[in-house]
């Protein structure tokens, strides 16, 4: 009987991505101390945990909905609002909606949220795009979440991100199993997302400096 490996083994996602990682880290040590950009940061992570949360229930609109996939849309939908609520105690008042006033990097993410969707139809078609989308977008947030997480734990700020660490994880092995562990084809969509993410990356470091330049 042939064992199974776990989804990152099988997608070579921590290995293709070591390159961003000091990059990331850096950039996320940087922006908690300061709080106008922190605050902006959070709420494009609002953003985009919502079309994530839109995507599924778009996605599901035809089928017949189970426990399971409510539970995913709850949890994203909790997740954005997490988000958007720790944004305004950063920003020390309310960011309504998602402008260039209050939201980093608002049109390259959502650039890419939309790319990485028409890519992994293109590859398993509209039917299955649902859970291979949510597949290789939890392998991102696992790991730029856990990234997160420890640059927290080094900072004067208490914003903790276990619980959704907790709560990625579990969709990332439920969307494995939706997609029966078809290694070949999510080391091949992983890499796909991967390049999407190092167009992203720079943009949101550029971003970044421009409101620390403008301040």
């Amino acid at each position: 009987m042939t064992q199974s490996i776990s989804p990152w083994t099988a997608s070579k996602m921590k290995d293709t991505n070591a390159q961003f990682e000091d990059s990331v880290r850096n950039f996320l040590e940087e922006i908690i101390e300061d709080k106008p950009r922190h605050a902006r940061f959070l709420n494009m992570l609002a953003m985009l945990e919502h079309k994530g949360s839109r995507r599924i229930m778009l996605s599901q609109m035809d089928k017949v909905l189970t426990q399971d996939t409510l539970q995913h849309l709850a949890e994203e939908a909790r997740h954005a609002f997490f988000f958007k609520r720790q944004a305004e105690r950063v920003a020390g008042h309310s960011l309504d909606g998602w402008t260039k006033d209050n939201t980093m990097c608002i049109e390259p993410s959502l650039i890419y949220f939309a790319r990485l969707g028409v890519g992994v139809a293109k590859e398993v078609g509209r039917k299955s795009a649902y859970s291979w989308v949510s597949l290789v977008v939890e392998l991102r947030a696992c790991w730029f979440y856990e990234i997160y997480q420890d640059a927290l734990e080094c900072s004067n700020d208490h914003m903790s991100l276990k619980s959704i660490v907790a709560e990625e994880d579990k969709h990332l092995a439920d969307m494995f199993a939706m997609c029966n562990e078809q290694y070949d084809t999510l080391e091949k969509l992983s890499a796909y997302e991967t390049k999407l993410f190092a167009n992203l990356w720079p943009q949101l470091e550029q971003s970044s400096n421009q409101l620390k330049n403008a301040a």
